[in-house]
C-alpha cells in the first residue's frame, strides 16, 4: 500500500516532463516517413575541409612468429585548407589496436603519425586486418590495411 502512495504523485509529473520539452528550434529535414536533424555539415564547402593524406595506407608485417607483437606507424599529413582532428582509430578485430595518434588538431602542411599494435596470439597463417580513421574529413573515415603472415610458434628449448 505504502509503494502505490508513492508512485501516485509521481505518475503526473511523467506527463508534465515530457509536454515540456520544446522542439520548436531545430532545423529538420523530412523525407517521406522519417526525419532527420539537420547538421549543419552540409553548408561546409567540401574544398575548405582538411585532408588525410597517408604516405602509404598499407604495412607489411612480413613473417612474424606466432605470440608476437608488432607495431607499425602510418605515417600522414594534413594536405587540406583547415585544421585536422582525428576523433577514432579502431579496427574490426580485438589483435589489433590504435594506440598512439595526435589528439590536437593538425594544422595544414602538418603531418603527424597512426601507431597501430597488433597481437598475434593464437593466429596462423596470412593476415589482412584493417583500420579506420575517423576524422573531419570529407569522407570520414580513412581506411588503413595491416597485411603479414604468422607462422608457427619457435620450437620450446
Amino acid at each position: 500500500m505504502r509503494r502505490s502512495l508513492f508512485f501516485i504523485p509521481a505518475f503526473p509529473l511523467l506527463f508534465l516532463g515530457c509536454q515540456l520539452t520544446d522542439h520548436s528550434e531545430r532545423d529538420e529535414v523530412s523525407t517521406e516517413h522519417i526525419t532527420f536533424t539537420r547538421s549543419g555539415y552540409e553548408n561546409v564547402d567540401p574544398d575548405e575541409l582538411p585532408k588525410l593524406t597517408f604516405a602509404s595506407s598499407e604495412q607489411d608485417m612480413g613473417k612474424v612468429i606466432q605470440g608476437a607483437r608488432v607495431e607499425k606507424r602510418y605515417a600522414f599529413s594534413n594536405t587540406g585548407k583547415s585544421a585536422l582532428v582525428i576523433s577514432d582509430v579502431r579496427s574490426t578485430c580485438g589483435c589489433t589496436v590504435g594506440k598512439d595518434w595526435p589528439k590536437d588538431p593538425i594544422k595544414p602542411g602538418e603531418g603527424g603519425e597512426i601507431t597501430v599494435s597488433f597481437d598475434s596470439e593464437g593466429r596462423t597463417g596470412m593476415q589482412h586486418k584493417t583500420i579506420t580513421v575517423v576524422a573531419n574529413t570529407d569522407p570520414p573515415s580513412t581506411v588503413l590495411t595491416l597485411v603479414g603472415e604468422v607462422v608457427g610458434p619457435l620450437p620450446a628449448k
